[in-house]
């Protein structure tokens, strides 16, 4: 039979960095941690390692790790602000979120039962866009490997939750799907002593309508209650806007990395050029190359410097081989315009017409969404969608002038060595000579305006795709018809050209600025939840934990926890005040009621015989954690000898603790040091509950689910595994690595079951 306080040592590993932070996988036997160097190690329960993410620069570390419940996904926060998803399954980074200061915890939330907050909304065509959108088509750039849509996630896939991003200063960021910011608090505004301020934990309640916040204000150690309505009545709503962002989000990325991919391509056109012609042309002087080839073109005559740089620099075989690369290049832009970039900019318009149809619900979304935000958003996208179609059009000219130039350059240089022209060779027609004529007179007519105010002529410009993928006007405007009987409308009529269900043609802007105006349109429509919700957030209870030493020689660690026990519709929150002591409380999910009870790690009066000695008087918390709704997990560390200090791990019954608990109405200010007595530690357990581990032990991550418990020993290098609530009969035995690799695959395939 299993004991809830038997455990087992199944081996330990001294890894290469310090170990910084620890957190076990609710899924499958996996273990993520952070090192000193910034890195994020994920690795099995048989020490296989699964990916290591690099560190994200010089000087940056680990601050919190948090695995997302039942998934996959692992959220870390590092010290300059950024917090990453990261996928272990795929072994791959999902999303990257930017925060402007240093991360004090991440962490994602229990999962929301979507059925349980269904009794008001529905809503039919929350999942239509997967039956009338296609898949976008995997994408692919010069020199890199195709990417399917799946592999472009930007956000937490599986059940709904909540991402918690809680900042060094006190700032907390509330993100649903890890998508849609769903508010935020700054806590500082909340205390006494804001220039005395330090944030230890916020926790979202079990309700998903309340935050808890573990702070110290002044020497004052503090429960912050804050509820918020805009929450609890809009849950349902939010649910499906935050679907819809994350949507909205994906397509976003997809865009970018589709011009990222344009731009690459581009640069090889211009790389090709550049090897040759614009080599050529810094050469001679300004104003000559449009005169000098006009001249061959006209008159048939080539001076010296043409005819040596066609016969001998670019030659024949050259000039095809040019012409093939640059073919190639345009064929690779067109496709990614034609295909990738209008498939995802059609996408972006279906995601944000569906927005503005759920704006116009206001008894649902009225503090979630703007009519007027989502109108433009709408409107920028359909000015996107047709720069998309304007910059095809250009792409096609662009190609048909290449061909034109680079044939009459080859049979140039085919008379130029006196050969003769082969049949199938195409002949310029006198349309074509006048064409081309008008080409090459606009060579050096391109007049590009730099950041620093000077002005640069762009000499052999031969292209004019490139100036769409500045973020700058563009230099060469497309050419309109003024005879065509839609411009004349619009020109004619004021009242049409202004309304608001036509989009308008920006025709100075280029793909990138019409871009920029997209996503700053995009990001303006979910500014309103944001705010929203933020301005609901009220505080509603101050809890005093305990008075905190003034001096920094008696500074007291604090380490807390926090478990939702859904069972007892309870949340349950503990925190250390002292070396020896700690608060346990539980909270109702109404938030009417508050369960107290005050451990102290000292002997009490009622402390057996057996374990009445010196060891719990000289006991200190080292680290906690809830082991489960029932056990709470307890590092410890005896102080008797200071060469040689002595680990103790503790699993604690909760249950022993129900006897021993005070109630209070909530809510309410009070200060628990005055009503909360404490019992001890040794009165409450049992003889064989208190493990001595081997080291000095400085950190502890514990799993109920996976039975397992990880601590850190030897200045954060060494880590050791325990199984726990193991079989009477198993208590000696000893565990080879093929055992452990086998319980790691059955722990894998039960929990997939």
């Amino acid at each position: 039979m299993a004991q809830a306080n038997s455990m087992k040592q199944m081996g330990s590993r001294v890894v290469g960095g310090a170990v910084e932070r620890m957190e076990w996988s609710n899924k499958m036997d996996l273990i993520a941690y952070g090192t000193d160097r910034g890195e994020v190690i994920i690795q099995r329960l048989n020490w296989q390692k699964i990916v290591t993410f690099p560190s994200l620069g010089e000087d940056i570390a680990v601050r919190s790790l948090g695995w997302q419940l039942d998934e996959t996904v692992l959220a870390a926060g590092y010290s300059d602000g950024r917090v990453t998803l990261l996928d272990a399954e795929r072994e791959d980074q999902i999303s990257m979120l930017h925060f402007e200061e240093d991360i004090k915890r991440v962490y994602f939330s229990k999962a929301i039962k979507t059925s349980d907050y269904r009794s008001t909304y529905r809503n039919r065509t929350e999942h239509t866009f997967d039956f009338f959108l296609p898949p976008l088509p995997p994408l692919s750039g010069i020199g890199s490997l195709p990417k399917s849509p799946e592999e472009q996630r930007s956000f937490a896939k599986g059940s709904p939750c909540f991402l918690v991003v809680i900042t060094l200063t006190g700032k907390v960021h509330l993100l649903l799907l890890g998508a849609l910011r769903s508010g935020q608090i700054d806590l500082k505004q909340h205390v006494v002593h804001p220039q005395e301020f330090t944030v230890h934990d916020v926790r979202l309640s079990g309700n998903f309508n309340a935050i808890y916040a573990l702070v110290s204000d002044g020497n004052e150690l503090k429960v912050l209650h804050f509820h918020n309505k805009v929450l609890q009545e809009y849950i349902s709503p939010m649910l499906h806007l935050a679907v819809h962002c994350a949507n909205v989000l994906e397509t976003k990325n997809y865009i970018n990395e589709t011009i990222q991919c344009i731009m690459e391509a581009w640069e090889t056109v211009l790389l090709e050029m550049d090897n040759k012609l614009t080599k050529y042309a810094h050469q001679q002087p300004e104003g000559s190359i449009s005169a000098d080839f006009l001249e061959l073109l006209v008159f048939g005559y080539a001076t010296h410097e043409i005819e040596n740089f066609l016969r001998d620099d670019l030659t024949e075989k050259g000039l095809k081989k040019l012409a093939n690369s640059i073919d190639l290049s345009y064929s690779t832009v067109e496709s990614l315009v034609t295909k990738q970039l209008q498939s995802s900019g059609v996408n972006m318009f279906y995601f944000l017409n569906s927005l503005k149809g759920l704006s116009r619900i206001s008894y649902f979304f009225e503090p979630l969404l703007s009519c007027d935000a989502t109108q433009a958003a709408l409107r920028e996208c359909g000015s996107f969608l047709m720069k998309v179609l304007e910059m095809q059009q250009v792409i096609d000219q662009c190609v048909n002038d290449m061909k034109l130039f680079f044939s009459w350059l080859c049979i140039v240089i085919l008379r130029l060595h006196q050969h003769d022209i082969p049949e199938e060779m195409t002949q310029i027609t006198p349309e074509d000579t006048i064409y081309l004529a008008e080409y090459l007179n606009s060579f050096e007519d391109s007049v590009v305006e730099n950041e620093d105010g000077t002005v640069t002529k762009r000499k052999f410009n031969l292209e004019k795709v490139g100036q769409y993928l500045e973020n700058r006007n563009l230099q060469q405007i497309v050419k309109s018809d003024p005879h065509h009987l839609w411009h004349r409308l619009l020109d004619e009529n004021e009242c049409l050209r202004n309304c608001s269900l036509l989009f308008p043609h920006e025709k100075e802007s280029s793909l990138i600025q019409q871009r920029d105006k997209l996503l700053e349109a995009v990001e303006n429509v979910f500014k309103r939840p944001n705010e929203s919700i933020s301005a609901g957030f009220v505080q509603d209870a101050s809890i005093t934990c305990a008075l905190l030493p003034t001096t920094s020689e008696n500074a007291v660690t604090i380490h807390s926890s926090f478990f939702v026990n859904d069972e007892a519709h309870t949340d349950l929150l503990v925190t250390t005040i002292s070396y020896h002591e700690l608060l346990l409380m539980e909270f109702n999910k109404n938030f009417s009621l508050l369960k107290c009870t005050r451990l102290d790690l000292l002997s009490g009066p009622f402390t057996s015989d057996i374990l009445r000695d010196n060891v719990f008087d000289t006991l200190r918390f080292v680290d906690l954690g809830f082991y489960n709704e029932s056990i709470l997990s307890l590092l410890l560390k005896s102080n008797t000898q200071k060469d040689d200090k002595q680990s103790y791990f503790l699993q604690l019954a909760l249950e022993a603790t129900k006897g021993k608990q005070t109630q209070h109405i909530m809510p309410n200010n009070i200060n628990l040091m005055d009503v909360a007595f404490a019992c001890h530690v040794p009165d409450l357990m049992e003889s064989n509950c208190l493990k001595p581990l081997e080291g000095e032990c400085t950190h502890l991550a514990v799993s109920g689910s996976r039975k397992v418990v990880t601590v850190l020993s030897d200045q954060c290098r060494k880590m050791t595994i325990f199984e726990m609530e193991i079989e009477d009969d198993e208590d000696e035995t000893e565990m080879s690595q093929n055992s452990l690799l086998e319980i790691s695959k059955e722990s894998v395939t039960s929990s997939n079951e």
